[in-house]
């Protein structure tokens, strides 16, 4: 029989009644099938899951399925397995901070196992390192920090040549520093490459004998060869760059301590000093006592110095190669056989995105489950996920110096993407004290930072006393501005913050003005904030005024042709209204002003001030929202008369184009607008003027 559709018209035009059943065929198939494809985001994920499951030999049951929530693999924690714990020690004090993320990245990428670091630290480093692992956010990974600052005398009488100075000694009093419970470590330099799992080297501890109880690489250079100036070594000696140290057997079977003490007495009044630092005192003990070294093979520490005879480890076959120790004095930028293919890799942990390394493998806790809840209908979410996301943080990435002078020092506070850097620069040239800058950029940008800093700009690299703080980028996000400004307010150590933008330039010796005004207003005791009057000017290639005679001279508030206004007068003239600018031209002594709505001043005041609220990212009420909270804390304004900083025209922003063009974006900040004004008011039980919810 033929189904034509003619056929199927005639059908059911002489036959009505076979009508009803049809339609409902029809409309029960649409209905279905849209079922199905609404299932497809499902079931793929349950099969990414099972094939996930099926790679790692877990029966089906053991997964726990949900609605919003899947369980990854678990694995039993017992050694061996891919959930023992591998513990790792590092000394990282002075300039090791910003040396070891690449090392950190590229140990992180080829890890399974959760990991637990140990990082013999300074006060400065200890900072440093504890806010990039809390902000990091890496699964299975625990960190503990040792300040050993206090116990640097322990090593400083002996002598000592090396490149790090008396850190590199630190490395001898780690049986005493690391606790007893710890049994085994991983003691690493921070100058590595790992192109392999660190759970290799850690499995090497199940084929040492009683006897052994320090796993090392041999020396890659004839450098002990030469008796008469060198310390003792066994042949070529050993590196001591990755290093298996037995910590229950040192305990147990010797007096570490007296042993190292007696091993550099001993040969100091030959060699009068170390020049390889506890590679000198470590090699001695071993040529005294070679039962206790087990021998690592060189794959483990292929080192990159001058005189390297690496090229007899790894011969003409690169991937012979697990570990690349850059020990020269030239670090990465040494000019040696295959030296620039191993940069290359370095140089793409550099830039690796970090937090790709969030991803987890595999569960190791009965306890821990990795939940996906999002809520998608809310329209607010991009914004919300400000206060959700962890930010990677590295807090001082750049050398700091500076000791604040007195009790009424000041700090200029800022925040920056990278777009805005040649801003920094300007700024600095004009402001002479210490500045706190946080900067918002991805790791591939870090190269180009330090480049600018180091090699472009004249002005920035001779400066010691800015603290740069490096916040990643998320993809995710709204610019997180706030945030930002936390970071590095967070991060002074003036008792007074000057809070700015990067793309204002300070009038003439703003911060000795500032400071003799803070030291004759004293507001910290009296909860007062110091307000610094903000101008703009429209002209590109005109520069701002220095003084408040020049700067009066070319107001437009004056003159009809002057080229400088008070700042946003015509956009939001709210924003800057109450610091009474036709005051201000006259005044010669400080005036106390009222807050309004919207006020956004540029302000001095003490450290202690509230933090910015997250909630506000991307362009809008994200420096208003801080100013509401002061005044709700009672804070008090009082307007100086001689200072003042001088907004430059520039390109807008992406979150202000899409304030201005995205409807969503403007209601969603209207939301978070009401709900950070309804959460002060019971926070801080007052009562805000309706005007600032219009």
């Amino acid at each position: 029989m033929n189904f034509t559709s003619r056929n199927v018209f005639n059908c059911l035009f002489f036959r009505p009644w076979l009508g009803v059943p049809l339609g409902i065929w029809v409309a029960v198939s649409v209905v279905y099938y849209w079922w199905l494809i609404s299932r497809i985001d499902v079931l793929e994920t349950e099969n990414k899951v099972i094939k996930r499951q099926l790679s790692l030999n877990i029966m089906p049951h053991q997964i726990a399925e949900s609605e919003s929530s899947y369980s990854v693999p678990q694995i039993p924690d017992t050694s061996g397995t891919l959930c023992e714990t591998v513990h790792i020690a590092l000394v990282c004090m002075g300039k090791c901070t910003r040396l070891i993320t690449p090392m950190l990245k590229s140990l992180l990428h080829h890890r399974q196992n959760p990991l637990h670091f140990h990082f013999i630290v300074g006060t400065g480093s200890q900072h440093t390192i504890s806010k990039l692992f809390d902000t990091w956010d890496l699964p299975d990974v625990n960190y503990t920090c040792y300040n050993v600052q206090n116990r640097l005398s322990e090593v400083r009488w002996i002598p000592n040549r090396h490149y790090s100075g008396i850190y590199a000694l630190v490395k001898l009093l780690f049986p005493s520093i690391l606790p007893n419970s710890l049994k085994q470590v991983i003691v690493l330099d921070s100058d590595l490459t790992f192109l392999c799992d660190v759970a290799e080297l850690w499995h090497m501890f199940t084929n040492m004998t009683d006897d052994q109880y320090i796993g090392l690489v041999e020396n890659e250079s004839n450098w002990y060869s030469n008796t008469e100036t060198r310390w003792p070594a066994l042949g070529r000696g050993f590196n001591t760059g990755v290093m298996l140290l037995d910590l229950y057997k040192i305990r147990k079977t010797t007096n570490w301590t007296a042993t190292w003490h007696k091993t550099v007495n001993m040969n100091l009044d030959r060699l009068k000093e170390t020049t390889l630092a506890d590679q000198d005192v470590i090699n001695a003990i071993i040529k005294m006592n070679p039962y206790i070294v087990y021998n690592i093979s060189c794959q483990y520490n292929v080192q990159m110095s001058m005189l390297t005879l690496a090229k007899n480890c790894y011969g003409e076959d690169v991937k012979n190669v697990k570990i690349i120790h850059w020990n020269s004095p030239s670090k990465y930028s040494i000019r040696i056989r295959d030296s620039d293919f191993f940069r290359n890799i370095h140089q793409s942990y550099v830039n690796f995105d970090g937090n790709l390394l969030r991803e987890k493998l595999h569960r190791c806790s009965q306890t821990e489950v990795v939940t996906y809840k999002m809520n998608h209908s809310d329209l607010c979410l991009s914004f919300r996920a400000a206060q959700r996301i962890k930010l990677r943080t590295h807090v001082y990435y750049m050398d700091y110096n500076y000791v604040d002078i007195d009790n009424f020092d000041v700090t200029l506070v800022l925040q920056l993407s990278m777009d805005r850097l040649q801003f920094l620069e300007r700024l600095v040239k004009h402001w002479e004290g210490p500045l706190s800058a946080a900067i918002y950029l991805s790791d591939c940008e870090v190269t180009k930072l330090e480049s600018f800093i180091r090699d472009w700009s004249s002005t920035l690299s001779t400066r010691t006393n800015i603290g740069y703080h490096l916040v990643f980028k998320h993809d995710s996000l709204h610019y997180p501005v706030n945030y930002l400004r936390n970071v590095a307010l967070q991060n002074v150590n003036t008792p007074y913050v000057f809070l700015m933008d990067a793309d204002f330039v300070p009038m003439a010796g703003l911060y000795h003005h500032l400071r003799a005004a803070t030291k004759l207003i004293n507001p910290y005791p009296q909860k007062k904030c110091l307000v610094v009057p903000a101008f703009e000017t429209q002209r590109y290639r005109a520069s701002p005024p220095r003084y408040k005679k020049e700067l009066i001279s070319r107001l437009s508030l004056r003159h009809a042709a002057g080229d400088v206004a008070p700042f946003r007068a015509r956009e939001w003239p709210r924003g800057h209204r109450a610091t009474n600018y036709n005051k201000w031209t006259t005044s010669k002594a400080p005036y106390d002003v009222e807050w309004e709505s919207d006020y956004e001043p540029y302000l001095v005041v003490h450290r202690t001030v509230p933090k910015y609220d997250t909630r506000f990212s991307g362009f809008g009420w994200n420096k208003v929202s801080h100013s509401v909270e002061l005044r709700a804390q009672g804070y008090k304004l009082v307007v100086l008369p001689d200072a003042f900083v001088v907004h430059t025209p520039h390109a807008p922003s992406p979150d202000i184009t899409a304030f201005r063009a995205d409807r969503h974006y403007r209601i969603c900040l209207e939301l978070l607008k009401h709900e950070f004004l309804d959460d002060l008011k019971r926070k801080y039980n007052v009562s805000l003027d309706d005007n600032l919810k219009t």
